[in-house]
């Protein structure tokens, strides 16, 4: 059984590795959690994702990152290529360019040394401005991992290609190319508590470099390549019960119901990601909680993201969807108290906004750990009530803060 695989010396240890790199970029990079398991996932999984977002929300730095961290013995990290796309970026940017020697022998070939094609993870800033001359190899690549150089058609070590953009694809032609991302991410800036959090580890930084001191002796957690394809072997080995795919089945009827049709493939390769989400967790098989994932495999416009997530949690874990609908109630509560304490002329009308607004706050965390003790009962995973306390709480905590 995969159970015992996942303990055993050769496929436990990589999981623990991995999950303590997943802790450490979490820790580094503040409040990119879900983006971070997404990366993870896409690389497991062997499949790509994209991260939607303005400049300066560490889109690059977490691929960067996390390319380094997986490690082949010589400790150079994953081969990766990461480029900058603009309207004017030229196919030989990216796949090299055209060979002289080929052109005197009437062969029509690129010298792709050190470009995407020999890269296993491909970094692409600015995807969507890729140019028409660039798709039609870009997909090729990404779908069948397969460059056509020439008479010659070669295959790619591609993992995963990452994309980012400030913006969601826009016309006709960039529609083949969004949808080769099954794994889509949307970022912001931090908020007021994670952007303290942030200063204050940037200015411990800059003083030990100033000093010349390490800022933390221990060594960053890695994977070593043969670790991680060991892992997406296991990946496969997954089972995935008669149960969840009813569940599926039923998410997808009623997805259709409300005018969000999905294709066949991304619904076949949804199953992959169930899976790596499964392992992530150290589990063998995938369950009603793995489901929630898929909500970021879903969604083409932005507007679906909170109609697709209560659906997910409704049909996998009716207790998370209650979780769902209490943080919607607390980030409603958390607008109001903002503006209603912009808008108050005195300060003491500003300090009853915060005081108003953090006893709603502290109701809901009080329904939340109610729920959390009815999924313990149930023997249900209570991750989902637990962040959204997490984050109701950091509500309470900006406007006790605004009260003082």
């Amino acid at each position: 059984m995969l159970t015992t695989a996942i303990a055993s010396s050769t496929t436990g240890q990589p999981i623990d590795k991995l999950q303590r790199l997943e802790s450490e970029l979490c820790f580094s990079l503040i409040e990119r959690e879900e983006v971070i398991r997404a990366a993870i996932i896409a690389l497991l999984a062997r499949q790509h994702l994209v991260i939607l977002g303005p400049p300066g929300t560490a889109k690059s730095a977490l691929i960067n990152e996390l390319a380094q961290r997986i490690s082949p013995p010589n400790g150079a990290g994953l081969r990766s290529f990461n480029y900058l796309m603009t309207r004017f970026t030229a196919p030989e940017e990216l796949f090299g360019p055209v060979s002289v020697s080929g052109l005197k022998q009437d062969e029509y070939r690129r010298v792709t040394t050190g470009k995407l094609v020999e890269a296993e993870l491909v970094f692409l800033d600015e995807i969507f401005k890729a140019s028409s001359a660039i798709l039609n190899a870009l997909l090729k690549v990404a779908n069948e991992r397969v460059f056509s150089n020439g008479n010659l058609e070669i295959q790619v070590p591609l993992i995963s290609l990452f994309g980012a953009s400030n913006e969601l694809p826009q016309g006709n032609d960039l529609e083949a190319l969004w949808d080769r991302f099954l794994l889509r991410m949307r970022v912001s800036y931090t908020s007021d508590s994670g952007f303290s959090k942030l200063i204050r580890a940037a200015a411990s930084r800059r003083v030990a470099n100033s000093n010349s001191q390490p800022i933390n002796s221990t060594q960053p957690q890695t994977l070593l390549h043969s670790e991680l394809i060991s892992l997406q072997q296991t990946v496969e080995q997954v089972s995935i019960s008669g149960t969840i795919l009813d569940l599926i089945e039923q998410l997808r009827k009623e997805l259709k119901g409300k005018g969000i049709t999905i294709s066949d493939r991304r619904w076949g390769q949804m199953l992959d990601v169930l899976q790596a989400h499964a392992l992530l967790e150290g589990r063998d098989s995938v369950t009603e909680d793995d489901i929630a994932f898929l909500k970021h495999c879903l969604w083409q416009t932005p507007e679906q993201q909170g109609e697709i997530g209560k659906v997910i949690a409704r049909l996998g874990n009716p207790l998370n969807s209650k979780a769902i609908d209490l943080s919607d109630q607390a980030a409603s509560v958390y607008q109001d108290g903002m503006q209603a304490h912009k808008d108050a002329d005195t300060n003491d009308k500003k300090i009853a906004a915060a005081i108003e607004a953090n006893a709603k706050l502290k109701t809901i965390i009080n329904k939340l750990q109610e729920l959390r003790g009815q999924a313990l009962s149930q023997g249900r995973n209570t991750n989902r009530i637990e962040k959204a306390a997490e984050q109701v709480a950091k509500m309470r905590e900006e406007f006790i803060n605004l009260a003082l």
